[in-house]
């Protein structure tokens, strides 16, 4: 029997999840610790790993599994892995590749709407009794004549592009290279540099990739070129933005609001510099997490992985990450 071992830990219903989806002739292992040393001691026995996003996948951790065939992704970020060591290696690496774009786009969407209408605040204040309609509508905004700035044009940008439709908004994009001109023009994009966007979005929400280039692309100087009173959006990492200068930017009034699902330490430390402001919606890196996008991971996660055991790479090769 093959073993397949989690980076992730699960109970209750995902864990129930991950047993219907198992294959069989394989067996599930999970790390007695979810760190990086745990990884290290126990990996030699993994034919498989199944890593999610949280735990790094090193170079000292791949020195030890002697018996792993393959790597797969539960989600699509490959932040967490040592490319160049799996690359060394010659490890196959599987990656599904839009796999809860649609549940990842859909979260955005929702955190855009919540924050032009402040709803975290709207939801306090009514459950403590303050009534004050007028007063505290007229602080909200429509998303309709908004500008949107879309940085990164993936797989989930993609489909909030189309969510975005029906609400009239003004849409410009920036990533590292031109989407298809019939692309652009069925949703009326507008490709500029990243300085236009910031400078002109009413709105930024991030969609890229991290990378050395990128980290901390939302930072002081970035965050001066920002249209001012502007709501930044992220779920896409964390380390997209420095939070010092995010938590400084919200509390002097450059931008209205923020609303991040992902952040630069995962859990939120208790010294969270943003969990005590008013104006910013927090998640728990959860968008791409729903009942239907978890099972859809876990179903063509584990698929890949029994394709590959069998030898039918032919099926799966669009999933691999080259």
């Amino acid at each position: 029997m093959k073993t397949i071992l989690f980076t992730n830990k699960y109970a209750g219903r995902p864990l129930e999840i991950v047993r219907e989806e198992l294959p069989a002739g394989f067996a599930i292992c999970f790390l007695s610790e979810q760190t990086p040393e745990a990884l290290r001691k126990e990996a030699s026995d993994a034919d498989y790993i199944l890593a999610g996003g949280r735990l790094p996948i090193t170079r000292d951790a791949l020195e030890q599994a002697g018996k792993l065939k393959m790597i797969q992704r539960s989600g699509v970020g490959l932040d967490s892995l040592d490319l160049e060591a799996i690359q060394e290696k010659g490890i196959p690496l599987y990656v599904n590749q839009g796999v809860n774009a649609e549940s990842v786009a859909e979260h955005a969407l929702l955190l855009i709407l919540a924050s032009l209408r402040r709803l975290p605040e709207i939801d306090r204040n009514t459950r403590n009794g303050i009534w004050k309609k007028q007063e505290q509508g007229i602080r909200t905004a429509e998303l309709k004549g908004k500008t949107v700035g879309v940085v990164g044009m993936g797989h989930i940008a993609r489909i909030l592009v189309e969510l975005l439709q029906p609400f009239g908004v003004k849409l410009l994009y920036w990533n590292r290279s031109r989407a298809e001109e019939d692309f652009e023009r069925r949703f009326g994009l507008r490709y500029v540099g990243l300085e236009e966007l910031l400078e002109s979005s009413d709105v930024v929400t991030l969609h890229c990739a991290l990378a050395p280039e990128t980290r901390h692309l939302i930072r002081e100087e970035t965050i001066a070129r920002m249209k001012p009173g502007a709501i930044l959006v992220n779920t896409a990492r964390g380390g997209l933005v420095d939070t010092a200068a995010l938590a400084a930017a919200l509390r002097n009034g450059r931008l209205s609001f923020a609303a991040l699902d992902v952040h630069e330490q995962e859990p939120i430390p208790a010294d969270y510099a943003l969990k005590e402001l008013d104006n910013v919606i927090l998640t728990p890196h959860v968008a791409g997490v729903t009942a239907d996008s978890f099972r859809a991971m876990m179903h063509e996660a584990l698929r890949n992985i029994r394709c590959f055991e069998e030898g039918r790479l032919e099926e799966i090769e669009a999933n691999r990450y080259q």
